[in-house]
């Protein structure tokens, strides 16, 4: 089966579908926002990467990541989550195309409502290593924040180069990759980085901790004075009804 052509995507029944996770603030203790996860109709979450590389095999990844990011806004419950953010996913290689700029402009002509309300995660895969460096990328970046969006660096601190990042396109969040959620309750040395990036990020952008799934990591993060975190103890992904 082919999907990654529009007429395809544009159908009905599409061959997608996304869920959304809770992502908490730790400080107020509600919902930050929600972060937009695909899903493979009729099928599992392990075909969900298979889809990308499909798209990106045959030429068409711009065309199925923009079909993903307006899909999800599409079913994103504004109206009933009058402050909660959007989280979405978003390949470098999507910013940098030439159209990328005339999708923002659709997207927020089609959906008035995502303004002030969308965070673009940039999305790291090792086919994509090279484009980090291209200069431009920043410049879109700037461009994404001028249509009033919020940009977040996402598993920061598992690759080398994450906080050249958020020095070089200044995130509005980072997102800590959930290797440091994992028994933070009982590893001084998780314990010190965190506090370290806590203090960092304070006042500059918000941190958050991925991966939370037990009560003793959570009731550490608070103490170290991480102002978010998202995991299952917090909220599984789930269709919004």
């Amino acid at each position: 089966m082919n999907v990654y052509y529009m007429k395809e995507w544009e159908k009905e029944e599409q061959p997608f579908y996304h869920v959304y996770q809770p992502l908490w603030n730790l400080e107020a203790w509600d919902i930050l926002g929600y972060e937009a996860l695909i899903r493979v109709a009729n099928g599992n979450i392990e075909n969900v990467e298979s889809l990308f590389q499909e798209a990106r095999k045959a030429g068409h990844l711009y065309e199925f990541d923009t079909a993903s990011i307006k899909n999800a806004v599409s079913h994103f419950l504004f109206s009933r989550l009058n402050k909660e953010l959007l989280f979405l996913n978003i390949y470098p290689s999507t910013i940098l195309h030439d159209r990328f700029k005339y999708f923002l402009d659709e997207l927020t002509s089609q959906f008035p409502e995502i303004n002030g309300r969308i965070v673009f995660e940039l999305n790291e895969a090792k086919e994509e290593d090279e484009i980090w460096k291209v200069a431009e990328l920043n410049e879109k970046i700037q461009m994404i924040k001028s249509y009033g969006f919020y940009i977040a660096v996402d598993d920061v601190g598992k690759g080398a180069s994450t906080f050249q990042k958020i020095i070089e396109f200044q995130p509005n969040y980072i997102k800590l990759d959930r290797y440091f959620a994992k028994d933070l309750a009982f590893n001084e040395e998780k314990q010190q980085i965190v506090t370290l990036l806590a203090n960092y990020c304070r006042n500059k952008m918000v941190l958050i901790l991925e991966g939370i799934e037990k009560e003793v990591d959570l009731a550490q993060a608070r103490l170290l004075q991480v102002p978010a975190a998202q995991g299952y103890l917090l909220g599984k992904p789930q269709k919004f009804l």
